[in-house]
């Protein structure tokens, strides 16, 4: 299948999945009344999630921002019927852990215990805000960095989304370019400037997520790759990185996500999936799915 044919069919399902009623090429409001005039806030921190108890259901939007100079990642999370949320809390830990064999039991475990619906990785100096299709009932909002230091105290807070917001077709915004998690690799389409809205679609078999790394002027593909196999065998390598992770958090299979970051500075960056393989454990960047973009 061509790559034309590929984006188009892509394009196609994220943005059924969003409601979105035409062509994702010009950006602006295709309704008077969109949530994301009115974001849900919420705040990430050393003293915890701050955020509402209760918000509308439907199409959704969360402002996420911290205070942390080291930054903070949010996870948003549906668990499947039956399964608690700390079930899930332990099985994320696991999927943290540098054991591959450890992350490939917990992200299997995540996978069948529940629907990750996004998240957001901030930093003092960059918010962002996170848009989808979320329907009634309760979600949680994990702080993952957090889990991720201490596996046996999870932070997160409870929001239950009652009602809706009404036809999301007359309420989404139109995004400007968009992302495909598919396989093991990211395809972008006019991904190209540091303020704009992109639509994130998770059309592979796996969790993904989509970490934005911002990069040296003379950065190749090769160097991020051997520097990512460098660290999975525990090498010391100087890092190519310069500066803290932003981007978007986990995502399931077949869904989606807008993302909009404020305060993104233009220059070069690369796309990164750390979400361990279920296969292996071996997180996916590591396997290959990283990509590099230049943001105006």
């Amino acid at each position: 299948m061509s790559e034309h044919v590929l984006t188009t069919l892509a394009r196609t399902a994220a943005v059924s999945a969003l409601a979105l009623a035409t062509s994702l090429g010009a950006s602006g409001v295709a309704g008077a009344a969109s949530p994301e005039d009115h974001p849900i806030e919420v705040s990430i921190g050393a003293s915890g999630i701050q955020a509402p108890t209760s918000a509308k259901g439907g199409l959704v939007s969360f402002r996420v921002k911290t205070d942390d100079p080291s930054g903070r990642q949010l996870q948003v999370l549906r668990p499947h019927g039956g399964v608690t949320p700390q079930q899930v809390y332990q099985d994320l830990a696991k999927a943290l852990s540098p054991s591959p064999h450890t992350a490939a039991e917990g992200i299997r475990a995540v996978d069948r215990e529940a629907d990750l619906l996004g998240g957001a990785l901030v930093t003092s100096q960059v918010h962002e805000q996170l848009t989808e299709e979320i329907a009634p009932g309760p979600v949680y909002l994990l702080d993952l960095t957090a889990l991720r230091n201490d596996p046996a105290h999870p932070v997160a807070k409870l929001l239950t989304l009652a009602g809706t917001n009404g036809p999301n077709v007359n309420q989404a915004r139109f995004d400007d370019g968009i992302v495909i998690e598919h396989g093991l690799r990211f395809q972008t389409e006019d991904v190209d400037h540091a303020h704009l809205a992109y639509l994130v679609h998770d059309q592979s078999d796996q969790i993904h997520e989509m970490e934005l790394r911002p990069i040296g002027a003379h950065t190749t593909e090769d160097q991020i790759a051997q520097y990512l196999w460098n660290q999975q065998l525990g090498r010391p390598a100087p890092s190519p990185f310069t500066g803290p992770a932003t981007g978007l958090g986990a995502l399931s299979t077949d869904h989606t996500a807008s993302v909009q970051a404020h305060g993104l500075q233009p220059g070069r960056y690369v796309l990164l999936c750390m979400v361990p393989d279920e296969r292996n454990g071996i997180p996916h960047a590591v396997l290959g799915m990283h990509k590099i973009v230049t943001l105006q």
